[in-house]
């Protein structure tokens, strides 16, 4: 069995090498920009071949590297050996191309309605460069982005840009990096890409590694982060701060388990205090209109939380890879949206896939009253959002949508991804009284969005669009087609 799959994992790899050398990236971690990337890293990790937490994106590359370095590839099977040589391939240029620089030109006749992890473009047009270092100690990337048309009036963008300091087992970043929470491949409920990413300052854990403790080694491997982000001062209530934490561990090979936390506070027109954070943190009541003392009815929990549970199980069932995962995010404790999904993977030497059914929900009845509370807040009134996207589900609040998704690796890095859509948005047809929420009508959605990608003049081109019909509720019935390209070159 050597004999066989040692020349075929040599051959793959410098195959490899020669066909992503358009895609280099140095950098410590894995963004959250190449749903390929990902889709292979999960079937690593299905398969135990990756024992590292895998759902909390920016991915460290550090834990990743140390379970790539125990892998027999004789022991694979053929499509996961074609996964290992990929994501091998990354890893090693990530930590041994110390730096790169890449131009990407976006051409699209509509902005992106709907985000899915790897998206490969938001705005009409766009023309962006970035040069990207990383050091035994320091990481950088300054991106310079000029876009057409956007949808939040935002031309000029620094978005992706970031300096990181590694110290120890840790790694502190200023600047905006993209994130994505939990299992989800078409959408997550507490953090996603649906939004642009904020400036912050974070903390994560570098090296995912078991305590050593018997106490608490039973955690299994684990990943930390925390930081503060500022939102934008075109809201309610200007330049509000977010504190967020998150938490993911897999205790057993199959299981991996992720928390989510964060809370809005402070802003233009609020305390902003140790005390006042200290209150939302706790979740102290507080009046409304910021007087020491009111009337019970005049009273609210300070601050806006919002916290997530999801979970991801992964093994065989006949020798098909199985895996089930879910989504649950509440806010202020209660109002709960949830999230799930049951996935595959399968292929030969020449063609991988991965196919998915995910479902989510976001239509919460406040108190089993009334909805339109789901990432609002009655004093930050543009609620958990940035520039008006939310900064979790792709659909908003008050839509229950079910996709199937399928996504291919063929040769030559070569790919293609598919997504059919069915959604039901703000279903009971209602909105909040205020303009600083998104003021959608209801509708019925049936949507098909298609994507390719090829290697064309040692770049990566791609090519895509969607194809929708929907149903309104007071309105004609619409039936819609977009096209989008984009070409990058990484050098």
């Amino acid at each position: 069995m050597k004999a066989v799959f040692t020349p075929t994992l040599l051959a793959t790899s410098v195959a490899t090498g020669l066909l992503f050398s358009s895609v280099l990236t140095a950098a410590p971690w894995v963004d959250a920009s190449d749903i390929y990337l990902r889709t292979d890293i999960q079937a690593l990790a299905d398969a135990g071949v990756i024992t590292v937490p895998v759902n909390t994106y920016p991915l460290m590359w550090s834990g990743i590297g140390g379970d790539l370095a125990k892998v027999e590839p004789e022991l694979l099977s053929a499509s996961l050996v074609q996964a290992f040589a990929r994501v091998n391939f990354y890893y090693q240029n990530a930590v041994d191309n110390h730096a790169n620089a890449r131009i990407k030109v976006t051409a699209a006749s509509d902005p992106a309605r709907f985000r899915h992890y790897g998206s490969d473009y938001r705005e009409k047009g766009e023309v962006l460069g970035s040069y990207e270092y990383l050091g035994s100690r320091i990481a950088y990337k300054t991106t310079v982005a000029e876009t057409y048309d956007p949808q939040d009036s935002e031309e000029f963008r620094l978005d992706e840009s970031y300096f990181a300091i590694i110290f120890g087992n840790w790694i502190a970043t200023l600047g905006s990096v993209e994130q994505w929470w939990g299992p989800g491949f078409d959408s997550a409920l507490h953090r996603s890409n649906n939004a642009r990413s904020m400036p912050s300052l974070t903390l994560s854990r570098n090296n995912a590694s078991a305590f050593e403790t018997p106490w608490l080694s039973w955690i299994g491997p684990w990943t930390f982060k925390t930081g503060f982000s500022l939102m934008e001062a075109d809201r309610a209530v200007p330049k509000t701060a977010e504190w967020d934490m998150r938490l993911s561990a897999r205790p057993i090979k199959q299981l991996e388990i992720g928390l989510s936390w964060s809370t809005l506070f402070c802003g233009e027109g609020q305390d902003c205090n140790f005390d006042s954070w200290w209150d939302s943190v706790t979740s102290s009541s507080v009046c409304i209109d910021g007087a020491s003392n009111c009337a019970p009815d005049q009273r609210r929990d300070a601050g806006r939380r919002s916290q997530s549970i999801d979970m991801r199980y992964a093994d065989t069932l006949g020798n098909i890879p199985v895996g089930l995962y879910l989504e649950r995010s509440c806010e202020n404790g209660s109002d709960c949206g949830s999230l799930w999904g049951i996935d595959t993977h399968f292929g030969t030497t020449a063609k991988q896939f991965k196919f998915f059914i995910e479902y989510s929900d976001t239509y919460i009845k406040c108190d089993g009253d009334s909805a339109n509370c789901f990432y609002e807040d009655p004093v930050y009134l543009s609620g958990s959002r940035y520039y008006g996207r939310a900064l979790g589900s792709t659909y908003d609040s008050d839509a229950q949508v079910f996709v199937v998704g399928l996504v291919g690796q063929l040769t030559n890095s070569r790919g293609f991804t598919s997504l059919l859509r069915y959604a039901q948005l703000n279903k009971d047809g209602s909105n909040v009284a205020t303009t600083w929420a998104p003021q959608p009508p209801k509708e019925d959605l049936l949507m098909l969005e298609l994507s390719y990608r090829m290697p064309l003049w040692k770049g990566m081109w791609s090519l895509g669009g969607t194809v929708s019909k929907s149903e309104f509720e007071v309105e004609d019935s619409d039936t819609n087609a977009t096209l989008f390209s984009s070409f990058e070159y990484r050098f």
